[in-house]
């Protein structure tokens, strides 16, 4: 088994490095052939400086000098891995705690993701403050209006930060149209599709207080745009 994590990284200094020998420990733990790739995606901070500080030879920095987008990123990527295996996971590393059950899922199923929103999972919030409820239910109503119209079969959970497929050359040659956030979608859609094998995993959360996406910001209006394309190709 080989595996290449591709970690799509935007302003995040102080906690890259961090993240990265955490990331590094567990590929060591595993003992599986691995490979990092972390992706700037034209980073304001000093993240690039932090990133190319890193003497690895597993690890691969690609440095988009202005932002394209954490989809578009991944999928210029994607195209460049050689391994027959991907982790797909946030640079603040959500669910670590689970990698090890994915990678392991992996083995016997086509693409494994993290879902919040099946039986077993539970949101440990026990008081949720106003940018959490705006945001749960933003979530929740673009999670039902996809599982509607195109039946993905994961209750309208499709943006949580880690997930694994098998990469094949069908993958590869696939345009995906994903610039800002839903590739997972397009993803999602391909595997179905193909009738692969799909594994949803339980997890325990909280709705996060960051997120590069603003409630109140003219850029939703981008991202609901790309939503509505992405919805009427799958």
């Amino acid at each position: 088994m080989s595996i290449t994590y591709i970690v799509p990284c935007l302003n995040v200094e102080q906690d890259i490095i961090k993240n990265y020998k955490k990331l590094c420990l567990f590929i060591k733990k595993k003992k599986i052939n691995s490979n990092i790739i972390f992706i700037n995606d034209g980073s304001k901070d000093l993240t690039i400086d932090k990133l190319k500080s890193i003497k690895d030879q597993k690890v691969k920095i690609i440095d988009n000098k202005k932002n394209l987008g954490k989809s578009q990123s991944i999928i210029n990527t994607i195209k460049k891995v050689k391994t027959k295996n991907i982790v797909l996971i946030d640079c603040d590393l959500p669910y670590f705690e689970y990698l090890d059950e994915v990678i392991n899922n992996l083995k016997n199923n086509d693409l494994v993701i993290i879902n919040r929103k099946i039986k077993n999972s539970k949101n440990l919030d026990k008081k949720k403050n106003f940018y959490q409820i705006i945001r749960l239910g933003v979530s929740n109503l673009f999670g039902y209006l996809t599982e509607s119209i195109l039946n993905l079969k994961v209750m309208g959970d499709t943006q949580a930060g880690l997930k694994a497929f098998k990469l094949n050359k069908e993958i590869k040659r696939k345009k995906f149209i994903s610039k800002y956030y839903f590739f997972d979608i397009e993803l999602i859609n391909f595997f179905r599709k193909q009738n692969s094998k799909i594994k949803l995993i339980p997890v325990k959360f909280k709705v996060s207080n960051n997120s590069s996406i603003k409630i109140f910001s003219f850029k939703n209006f981008n991202y609901i745009n790309e939503l509505i394309r992405v919805l009427y190709k799958c």
